[in-house]
């Protein structure tokens, strides 16, 4: 994302003067009308604490009050941290840069977050629909789940440009229908409807940056003891084709090879600290691997040797298995999250 550039604060009074608000309050509790026990209270007061929502002069959020397009892009470009002082002109004919929102709504649109409508406008003033929302907040955030149920809503066509991101939307529990066959695409989004979308849409991204740099550090543990010597002979080693997704182990004896494949790759003791906890082979039971390290060795091991087969060719080992699934299962910062390998095992051992 890019640095957010800190205004100075005469710059940023004045952005909510002319936005109609006084200084953000330290949180939703100090709004008279966002009760604890309003579904929407804790997103509000986590924008709120971070100056990214405010109330008005009267002490009230009016979270049922409707937001407009150009409320909603602040919202958005405060929440993604854009730079919104360097910006280039999207060339939006109702928009100039005298306006308090011009700095949001260029920074959204320069990341190809937000587009206007086909005479060249940008509505400034116009309510944010449901639809238009999903398309931001599926565009903006690294959402982890994408569109792959089928539509349940009777009134969102399949050819509807907001179709595939009302759908990545639910499918992340972002949002959901206003019932279980209707999502009102054209009703327009609440201030308080909104608050909890871009918590929600938050959580989810930090959920996805944080599972993929853990898959990462899992990726180079996998591979970091790519061959393993024993009396000066390679007893073992791993490969790993990045198009396919594919590790390739290969033991060049039975007893030795194995035991190294054994201490190899996914059983390396590293994974724990990474949050991995448990491993299954293939389509067999999960096999925890923190209770009893050396039992789950011993299994994981014992479970990757049953699925080794004699093949009619043996110039890659006189025992084989293809394409085995191993899936590794972790939390981190009270995060679940899961990465699978292909996995090729290849055994020469030794007999002639």
């Amino acid at each position: 994302m890019k640095k957010t550039i800190r205004k100075t604060f005469l710059y940023a009074l004045f952005l909510m003067l002319a936005a109609g608000f006084l200084a953000a309050p330290a949180s939703a509790a100090t709004f008279t009308d966002v009760p604890r026990s309003l579904d929407h209270h804790d997103a509000i007061s986590s924008l709120a604490e971070r100056g990214i929502l405010q109330g008005y002069d009267n002490g009230t959020f009016r979270p049922d009050a409707t937001l407009t397009r150009a409320h909603a892009s602040k919202i958005f470009a405060l929440s993604l941290k854009l730079d919104t002082r360097n910006v280039k002109d999207p060339g939006f004919k109702d928009l100039n840069k005298n306006q308090w929102y011009y700095g949001y709504v260029a920074a959204l649109a320069n990341a190809g977050h937000i587009s206007g409508f086909e005479d060249g406008t940008f509505r400034p003033n116009a309510p944010m629909t449901r639809a238009q929302a999903a398309k931001i907040i599926d565009l903006s955030y690294q959402l982890p789940l994408k569109a792959k149920a089928e539509n349940p809503f009777k009134d969102v066509s399949n050819s509807a440009w907001y179709a595939k991101h009302i759908r990545t939307l639910v499918e992340n529990k972002v949002t959901k229908g206003k019932t279980t066959t209707t999502f009102e695409p054209n009703a327009n989004v609440t201030r308080a409807q909104m608050a909890s979308f871009v918590v929600r849409a938050e959580n989810l991204e930090h959920i996805a940056k944080l599972a993929e740099e853990t898959k990462a550090k899992i990726h180079a543990i996998v591979l970091e003891n790519s061959v393993i010597e024993k009396d000066g002979k390679k007893v073992s080693q791993a490969s790993y084709d990045p198009k396919t997704d594919t590790l390739t182990m290969t033991a060049y004896n039975r007893n030795d090879g194995m035991k190294a494949v054994q201490g190899l790759s996914f059983f390396s003791d590293k994974l724990l600290a990474l949050g991995v906890s448990h491993i299954r082979i293939a389509d067999g039971p999960l096999i925890n691997v923190v209770d009893n390290r050396t039992a789950a060795k011993q299994q994981l091991q014992d479970s990757m040797v049953e699925l080794l087969r004699t093949p009619s060719e043996t110039t890659n080992g006189d025992l084989l298995a293809k394409d085995i699934k191993v899936t590794l299962y972790g939390q981190i910062e009270g995060i679940q999250f899961w990465e699978y390998f292909k996995v090729n095992l290849r055994v020469f051992t030794g007999e002639k």
